[in-house]
């Protein structure tokens, strides 16, 4: 009951922006209706009931409210894998730029204040361009967007601050992302918190792009009913992988000249899929502690079980690390655009790059692990969380401009970031639209994959599939006390008195 009630929420949300709005008139088409009842005459006037408006929800901020000419600065990150700046400097008639422009420009306007941003990095890690700032007491910085990675450092060096006591800030509004922000607590210490504003957030969600030309070609059912069925299992995925994979030239080598299943960079894969399958590596238990979760049996099966559908029949393409350039591979996205990919793992930001492909694709979520699994799951991976210095003086500022650019975020960035760059430029069809609906609603954060990245995903993981190497049991009891470590270490600072 629960699948066939999916399918008709999805499949109706699908149709919701091309679909027409049926009038009263409409119900003679039901079985109780007075099929002789006379079609109004042209001197009858029709009255039709006008729809309620919902309210909008803004922020609770007092009406005078200004900080007299302040001075307030975003500190953030420049990275090839995401859009993270915030301030742009003019209106280019680029939608998202403008957008971001006009939000900071109201801003200002409002609260009587002057936003800018400065670079912290142009590489990694951003901690060591903001710890000198902050042990010197300089307030030049009051929001700082730093990579996932560097929360710990910064943490455990008491360098930032918690959430909870900032004015002005309610999570439970609609602008701020509950799914994400679920996640980012230690504790009882919210050390980050993600809106509308944070379009690196976007940008680094993972998705899966499919070819609909080879879908056509290899008779396959279309993705996008397996989805909204709730039938797109990890079975499923395996399947239409296989299916896709061939000796195109009939050399008996596997080469770029073939055609494969999937491509993906090889530390991408695992986290995609086992987030996708309903996995985390570390997760938060109810009392905000990470809890290990790598020795879980189904953990191990499930790992097992994605080198099996990649690596045994041949249907991932392995060259892409060799020339992997970015977090998607220059190669991935090569032999995307040539047709010889089926499924393509791909990250927002990434997708932009293939606007320019003749042949059509579509987004979809990676598989659930069966049917049987209640909700799609979509990765953020090494995002940039917004975090807070403790040389912040005047928290009364940082909360309002928070609070009212991720209002304003929601008003002009999102719809121009997800409506006009990708539904106009990119997407291609109103399937993709809704699925992104979808994927946006239900993102997952693994602390393996983001705030422990350097001892999980990119340390030992990585290296494993990358080599084929299987035996996670004997890896992860060698690993197991290093992370036990270090996670007790930065717990141990953060609920200290």
């Amino acid at each position: 009951m629960k699948k066939k009630l999916m399918s008709a929420i999805l499949a109706a949300l699908m149709l919701a922006s091309s679909a027409a709005m049926f009038s009263c008139s409409d119900a003679g088409t039901s079985e109780e209706a007075n099929t002789d009842t006379a079609a109004p005459s042209a001197s009858e006037e029709i009255v039709e009931e006008a729809e309620p408006e919902t309210e909008e929800i803004k922020p609770d901020l007092p009406a005078d409210l200004s900080f007299s000419g302040s001075t307030f600065t975003f500190g953030v990150v420049d990275n090839a894998n995401a859009r993270n700046f915030l301030v742009m400097e003019e209106l280019t008639g680029e939608a998202l730029n403008d957008a971001q422009y006009s939000v900071i420009e109201t801003a200002q306007e409002e609260l009587d204040i002057t936003i800018s941003q400065h670079v912290l990095t142009t590489g990694y890690p951003a901690a060591g361009s903001l710890t000198p700032l902050i042990a010197a007491g300089d307030d030049t910085i009051q929001v700082a967007n730093v990579f996932c990675v560097d929360t710990t450092t910064l943490l455990t060096g008491g360098q930032i601050l918690g959430y909870k006591d900032v004015p002005y800030i309610d999570l439970d509004k609609p602008y701020w992302d509950k799914s994400v922000n679920n996640e980012l607590m230690l504790g009882d210490m919210r050390y980050a918190a993600i809106g509308d504003l944070s379009i690196s957030t976007h940008d680094l969600t993972y998705i899966l792009l499919f070819n609909k030309q080879s879908i056509i070609d290899f008779g396959m059912e279309n993705p996008y009913d397996l989805v909204t069925d709730g039938k797109w299992t990890v079975d499923a995925m395996a399947a239409m992988m296989e299916g896709a994979t061939m000796d195109a030239n009939g050399d008996g080598a596997w080469t770029r000249d073939d055609k494969y299943g999937y491509a993906a960079h090889s530390k991408m894969t695992l986290p995609s899929f086992w987030i996708g399958a309903g996995f985390q590596t570390i997760a938060l238990d109810d009392a905000g502690a990470p809890q290990l979760h790598i020795g879980d049996e189904q953990f191990i099966n499930f790992f097992e079980k994605v080198f099996q559908i990649t690596y045994d029949n041949g249907s991932k393409y392995n060259g892409s690390d060799r020339d992997a350039g970015n977090d998607v591979p220059n190669a991935s996205r090569e032999l995307f655009q040539e047709g010889k990919i089926l499924f393509m793992d791909c990250s927002m930001f990434w997708v932009g790059a293939l606007r320019d492909m003749e042949t059509d694709f579509g987004i979809i979520p990676y598989p659930k692990l069966d049917e049987s699994q209640a909700d799609y799951h979509a990765r953020v991976s090494y995002y940039m969380p917004p975090v807070l210095p403790a040389t912040i003086k005047n928290m009364e500022l940082v909360g309002a401009v928070l609070e009212l650019t991720n209002y304003l975020a929601k008003k002009e960035v999102t719809p121009a970031y997800y409506d006009i760059a990708l539904k106009g430029k990119v997407s291609r069809d109103e399937e993709s639209v809704a699925m992104l609906d979808l994927i946006f609603a239900n993102r997952v954060i693994d602390l393996g994959d983001t705030l422990f990245c350097s001892l999980v995903r990119d340390n030992f993981m990585a290296s494993m599939y990358a080599n084929n190497q299987r035996d996670l049991v004997s890896t992860y009891t060698k690993q197991q006390k290093v992370l036990a470590k270090n996670i007790d270490k930065v717990m141990d600072l953060v609920v200290a008195p």
